[in-house]
C-alpha cells in the first residue's frame, strides 16, 4: 500500500546493474499505467502514471475515497532522473550520479536538508548505503504521523536511530549503514547497522517474471526494497523474512507475496488481505 506522504517514493531508483542502461534511467519494457488496490472495501485507482514517451513525468496518488493525496513529478537531466518532487508536502529529493551509477540522493523538506544517501558499488552491484542525517532530523518526532523517517526505515528502526540522534552533539550529522547482499541478479538480503547494539535484516526470495518496478527511482525507502519488488532486482519477491537483533529484541517474520501475470509481468499482486492490480500502455 502507499504511504499518505511523498517523501520517499523518489529514494533509489538506480538502474539495473545487468543492462547496459546507466542509473537514473528508469525504460521499463512494460511501461505502467494505472495501479488499483482492493484492501477488502472494493477496488479503486490508487496510482495513475503519465509518460512522455519513455520518461515516466508524473504519478498521481490518490485514496480509497477518490480524493488525490499527492502528485509526484520527475525532473531529467540528459536523459537521467535528477529530482523527484512533491510539491503538495514541500519535499524533494535531488540525484547526482558518478560516471553509470547513482552516488548521491538528498532529501528536502520545505528546501531544508534533513537526509543523504551516498551509495557504493563492488564493481557494477550496489554493494552498501551510509544514510546520513542532518540536525534538521533531530526535529522529528519518532512518533508522530509526520515523521518522514519513518518511511525511510522500518518501523523497528525508529527508536534507535531516536537513541543516536540524542546522543549525538547539537550540531553535525548522524549516520548508519545499509548493507546489500546479492543472489545473481536479485537482491538477496538488505542489513541496516542502526546502531552498534541493533540490527535488522530483510531475506528476499523471488520468482522468474520480471519486474516491472526494476531501475525505479522511487521516494519511499522501504517500499523500494520490499512492496514494489526491490528497486534493483530482475525479477518479483515472493517472500521476505524481516529479521531484528539487538537492545534485548529478538524476532523473525516472514512475509509472502502472491501474483497473476500478464505475459512474464504481474497483473496483480497480494499481500496480506490486500490486492494491486497493474494495468499498463
Amino acid at each position: 500500500m502507499k504511504k499518505t506522504t511523498l517523501f520517499m517514493t523518489s529514494l533509489l531508483l538506480a538502474t539495473t546493474i545487468f543492462s547496459c542502461n546507466k542509473d537514473g534511467v528508469y525504460n521499463p519494457k512494460e511501461k505502467i499505467d494505472k495501479i488499483y488496490v482492493d484492501a477488502g472495501s472494493g477496488k479503486y485507482l490508487s496510482e495513475d502514471w503519465t509518460w512522455d514517451n519513455k520518461q515516466l513525468k508524473t504519478i498521481y496518488y490518490y485514496d480509497s475515497a477518490g480524493t488525490m493525496n499527492y502528485t509526484e513529478a520527475f525532473t531529467y537531466d540528459n536523459n537521467r532522473l535528477s529530482q523527484v518532487d512533491n510539491h503538495e508536502a514541500g519535499e524533494s529529493v535531488k540525484y547526482t550520479y558518478d560516471n553509470r551509477h547513482l552516488q548521491q540522493a538528498s532529501f528536502y523538506k520545505n528546501n531544508v536538508l534533513y537526509m543523504s544517501c551516498f551509495f557504493d558499488y563492488d564493481g557494477n552491484k550496489l554493494a552498501d548505503i551510509k544514510v546520513s542525517m542532518t540536525d534538521a532530523a533531530k526535529g522529528f518526532n519518532i512518533k508522530s504521523s509526520t515523521n518522514l523517517l519513518k518511511y525511510v526505515l522500518p518501523e523497528q528502526s525508529l527508536e534507535s536511530v531516536a537513541n543516536i540522534l540524542e546522543k549525538n552533539p547539537t550540531r553535525g550529522t548522524s549516520s548508519f549503514m545499509i548493507y546489500v547482499a546479492w543472489d545473481g541478479p536479485n537482491i538477496s538480503e538488505i542489513e541496516f547497522a542502526v546502531s552498534d547494539d541493533f540490527v535488522e535484516k530483510y531475506i528476499f526470495e523471488y520468482d522468474d517474471k520480471l519486474n516491472p518496478f526494476r531501475n525505479f527511482l522511487n521516494s519511499n525507502f522501504e517500499e523500494s526494497f520490499s512492496e514494489h519488488g526491490n528497486f534493483k532486482s530482475k525479477n518479483n519477491v515472493v517472500s521476505y523474512t524481516f529479521i531484528a537483533a539487538g537492545d534485548g529484541i529478538a524476532l523473525s517474520n516472514t512475509s509472502f507475496i502472491d501474483y497473476t501475470y500478464d505475459g512474464r509481468f504481474p497483473a496483480t499482486r497480494s499481500f496480506g488481505n490486500v490486492t494491486e492490480y497493474f494495468e499498463y500502455e
